[in-house]
């Protein structure tokens, strides 16, 4: 299609409007167009920077992205405040607990925080509300292996290849597969970069007050950053992330990555294209190589936890 999936009236090969008003909350709100800044934002709709950043409780001022929507209207229809929202976790606290004092299902709050094995490390800011999880990367057909089947067999057997199975399932030449083992046919979701090492550190608190809001997927220097969907790919560079892109998926969801050491492919992008190499430009300089990685389920929403979806794409 012509129009990025999240934002039907912005023509891809047409220039972004400057300036869109519209329903967010109530509240007046303006889209962001490539190359704008938090300043220059803040003069032409008549606010204060300050009041800007507030209004959105933005984290990191200069990793605003193109058709990201940020609210300008008045204080009383700003996100509400953190302590109305969310919850840091303290040593002890349990995930049963927290969702007994907020009145909150811990099912949901299991669901909006990307916690996988029930277990809550202290430090993390919690996200209370429900927060829609944006993508299934178990969408893609599966195949339950029988004794006796080789790659080849279920490459013929699905209508694919031995080297998309094996590159879809990480399997390395010569290796044995296992009886009931679950292997993936198609993709719903690629791992962004295949081979990483990761950990769930999206909602950690940070020194300065800021919450670490994507998860760092480490790599080697120079390793590969692939597109986990298909979709219309930005490349900019700011003083925090360095080197970064902005993904709007084909899925519907924005995909945000920053730290890089390289560019890859722009503009319309198919899934598993290389878009970047793994880095550490921007803040990120003197750290380990590694690839910051967000989603935002709307413009409008905070960014959910991608560490589900890498752990089943990944590993």
């Amino acid at each position: 299609g012509e129009d990025f999936p999240m934002f039907p009236w912005i023509s891809r090969r047409a220039p972004i409007a400057a300036l869109v008003l519209l329903a967010a909350a109530g509240s007046a709100a303006y889209v962001v167009q490539p190359g704008d800044t938090l300043g220059a934002i803040a003069d032409r709709v008549g606010i204060s920077t300050s009041d800007l950043v507030a209004r959105n409780d933005l984290h990191a001022p200069d990793l605003i992205y193109p058709g990201q929507v940020l609210v300008t209207g008045s204080e009383e229809d700003a996100t509400p405040s953190s302590s109305e929202t969310t919850h840091i976790v303290k040593a002890g606290e349990t995930l049963s607990g927290v969702a007994a004092a907020h009145g909150v299902d811990p099912d949901m709050l299991a669901r909006s925080n990307g916690i996988t094995n029930g277990r809550l490390t202290a430090g993390v800011r919690l996200q209370l509300a429900p927060l829609r999880v944006p993508f299934d990367p178990s969408a893609g057909g599966t195949h339950v292996i029988a004794a006796g089947e080789s790659v080849a067999s279920i490459a013929k057997a699905h209508g694919t290849t031995v080297e998309d199975l094996m590159n879809l399932n990480h399997i390395h030449a010569g290796e044995s597969l296992e009886a009931g083992q679950r292997m993936r046919i198609s993709s719903g979701w690629l791992c962004p970069v295949p081979g990483a090492q990761f950990a769930n550190d999206w909602g950690w608190v940070k020194g300065d007050g800021r919450t670490h809001e994507g998860v760092d997927v480490f790599a080697n220097r120079g390793a590969a950053i692939v597109a986990p969907v298909a979709g219309h790919l930005h490349q900019d560079e700011g003083p925090s992330g360095g080197l970064q892109f902005t993904l709007w998926g084909d899925d519907g969801v924005v995909y945000f990555g920053s730290h890089m050491d390289s560019f890859g492919a722009s503009g319309d992008v198919s899934a598993g294209e290389t878009i970047g190499t793994i880095g550490s430009t921007g803040n990120a300089a003197g750290t380990s190589p590694h690839l910051h990685f967000e989603v935002h389920t709307t413009p409008t929403d905070r960014t959910a936890n991608p560490y589900p979806a890498l752990v089943a794409a990944c590993k």
